[in-house]
């Protein structure tokens, strides 16, 4: 059966876009540093880490990632479903300074506010958009980028974003050192790294290194870096059984106690807590998720309702 992934580009707006539907299965600890991740809850209940912060989200709940944020979801029962939304951050270059982006601080739906207009207008765009993208239609790029164009106008407009400065778009050659710094620290996360490191490495001073890597990146080396380790060790506490001790020290921590320290800072709970909640034939690699199909039941029927555009709240 055809999974429920799409992808549509439209290379000279710097635009590109995707959807897809999945099971919930482990924690997988990632970020975008370029997109934006809308997440709409269809069926169970997710619990999802944003940064430090927590949130329980049921059928139906709504919420939207920034750019460079990192996240990871958890299902804690089975079954557990959700249809996600990828979009360029460039798609607001045209409504925002030079070198400016939006950030949206309240895009976020609860018990009290679920069904609010504002809402269902994001699932009702958001269904449009997937099922433009399935379709494949003769008109089916022109209805996605339309339904975009909406959910955007809907975003700025109910959500009151806030422009912030972006992450420096250097050019060619400062992105093809980025590129070269980040994929050194990919190659050597298990390794003690620092700024001198990556300065030598570069062939570039460390202060420029750091300024660089701040200005382009949005988050300075040594926090990139800690994601890279907790994503592997996060893998790694899912697919092996590895203790865990050896998991820290394995993937660049100093210790045991600082694993723990950032596994409670993001995840709210310690590693052992989490690996017991884990069921072996619900965990998948970071590299993999768990696509329904288009003819899902839960999924079909659950774009027929957000397609029809019901008020709730009236």
């Amino acid at each position: 059966m055809e999974q429920a992934y799409f992808e549509m580009q439209w290379p000279r707006d710097n635009l590109f876009l995707s959807g897809f539907a999945h099971e919930i299965m482990n924690y997988r600890y990632h970020w975008h540093a370029s997109e934006y991740e809308l997440n709409i809850l269809l069926h169970g209940s997710q619990e999802f880490c944003i940064g430090t912060e927590t949130h329980i989200l049921e059928e139906d709940d709504v919420l939207l990632i920034n750019p460079g944020t990192g996240h990871a979801s958890f299902a804690p029962q089975a079954n557990t479903r959700a249809l996600v939304v990828h979009f360029s951050a460039s798609v607001f270059k045209p409504f925002v300074k030079k070198g400016y982006t939006f950030r949206f601080g309240s895009c976020l739906s609860t018990t009290q506010n679920r069904y609010e207009p504002a809402y269902n207008r994001i699932r009702f765009y958001a269904g449009q958009i997937f099922h433009a993208m399935a379709e494949n239609g003769p008109y089916s790029r022109l209805t996605a980028k339309a339904s975009l164009e909406l959910l955007l106008v809907t975003l700025c407009t109910m959500f009151n974003p806030e422009m912030v400065k972006n992450p420096d778009e250097e050019d060619q050659e400062h992105q093809e050192t980025i590129r070269q710094l980040i994929r050194y620290m990919e190659e050597h996360y298990k390794e003690k790294i620092s700024l001198e490191d990556l300065a030598r490495f570069s062939q570039y001073n460390r202060t420029y290194v750091s300024t660089l890597f701040k200005n382009t990146i949005g988050i300075n080396f040594h926090e990139y870096l800690t994601r890279i380790r907790f994503q592997k060790a996060l893998l790694e506490l899912s697919t092996t059984s590895k203790n865990l001790t050896e998991i820290a020290i394995g993937n660049g921590f100093p210790d045991l106690k600082s694993f723990n320290a950032r596994f409670r800072e993001t995840l709210h709970r310690t590693p052992a807590q989490y690996r017991s909640q884990l069921s072996p034939e619900r965990v998948f690699h970071e590299s993999s998720r768990n696509y329904i199909s288009l003819q899902d039941r839960i999924l079909k029927g659950k774009l027929a309702e957000y397609l029809r555009l019901p008020d709730k709240s009236s």
